[in-house]
């Protein structure tokens, strides 16, 4: 990716949140930069974000993660098993009803309409689906508005909801001033990045800076961000996901799009029902146990929660626990089905 087109998307994105700013949006610079950015792409203009600059706001985000964690929130830990199990029995649910709304309501064959009701990760469950032979643009763009509906809608909806503000994305615990505090953690986030990746943890660039810096942060350093590079971080992870609207043609929004809507909205209505359950059973704060179980992006539902102030610690390992657990399951269920179609 050349510098112009990378320096044009970076400009996009930042133009986005500051209009979003202005219009007091909440977590103006990633919807801001979100919104920018996917009509751009719709109109034709290419936007995108290189694979080291996601990577590294990924990093940034897992270490403005691991900040939050505390003795407090490792205590609730034992709670996990039971909200876990619940966490498994929703992801089943969501794939019934979005499985079933493709195939009887959109005409999705099977392979196709299972692909595009799994929640996993929006690059990983669509490559391997189309390898085996599923519609491309009918497994894609689910996945696709599923992620964007999910960071359009949260966080307006939370506001609403909880009576907060949260046009802002600065706070004590967030970013503070143009110099933060305990900077220097961020240098360890490639080595953390390395082991991790040669470890083979799930999304090393994510997994490996939040654990460093969790582990810093009960050793009493706590990294707090520069409010420019928490706002960068927002515009990056908006822009990136923007981007991927680039080209796509408006009946194909119109047709494959409104489908992709209605099965998206089934599933954030099954993650209800299981984030109610959450709240009921587990006794954790219901705002907590909803952003535990919307099938958003890892990162992406991380950096929400950190934002918003609900519980980042737990909601980031039921979405880690829902990832890895749809990403390590789904080729082989889809290779299955797969080999029942080409029979």
């Amino acid at each position: 990716m050349s510098l112009a087109p990378a320096a044009r998307s970076l400009l996009i994105g930042l133009a986005g949140g500051v209009v979003a700013a202005v219009l007091g949006m909440p977590l103006a610079w990633m919807l801001g930069s979100l919104i920018a950015a996917m009509l751009v792409s719709l109109g034709g203009i290419e936007v995108s974000v290189s694979k080291p600059l996601r990577s590294l706001s990924r990093g940034v985000v897992g270490m403005l993660l691991g900040a939050s964690v505390t003795q407090e929130t490792l205590s609730r830990v034992s709670d996990w098993p039971l909200s876990l199990l619940l966490l498994v029995l929703g992801i089943t649910l969501i794939c019934v009803l979005a499985t079933a709304y493709y195939r009887y309501v959109a005409g999705f064959d099977r392979l196709t309409a299972l692909s595009a009701s799994l929640p996993g990760a929006l690059n990983s469950i669509p490559m391997v689906a189309i390898e085996l032979g599923a519609n491309p643009r009918q497994v894609v763009l689910p996945q696709l508005f599923r992620v964007a509906l999910v960071i359009l809608l949260v966080p307006p909806l939370f506001s609403l909801w909880q009576g907060l503000d949260v046009t802002s994305t600065t706070g004590s615990s967030r970013g503070s001033g143009w110099w933060g505090e305990y900077l220097w953690i961020l240098l360890a986030g490639l080595p953390a990045w390395y082991f991790a990746r040669k470890l083979r943890f799930p999304i090393p660039d994510f997994l490996g800076p939040m654990l460093v810096s969790a582990g810093l942060s009960m050793a009493g350093y706590s990294l707090v961000l520069p409010v420019w590079l928490f706002a960068l971080t927002f515009v990056l992870m908006g822009t990136s996901i923007g981007a991927r609207f680039h080209k796509m043609p408006v009946s194909q929004l119109l047709g494959t799009g409104g489908h992709a809507l209605a099965g998206t909205l089934v599933a954030l209505a099954a993650s209800v029902v299981i984030g109610l359950c959450i709240h009921w059973l587990v006794e954790v704060p219901l705002p907590v146990a909803m952003l535990a179980v919307v099938p958003g992006g890892v990162a992406e539902m991380a950096i929400l929660a950190t934002a918003l102030g609900v519980d980042p610690v737990f909601v980031t390992a039921h979405q880690l626990f829902r990832s890895i657990l749809i990403n390590a399951t789904a080729p082989f269920i889809l290779k299955v089905l797969g080999v029942k179609r080409s029979n």
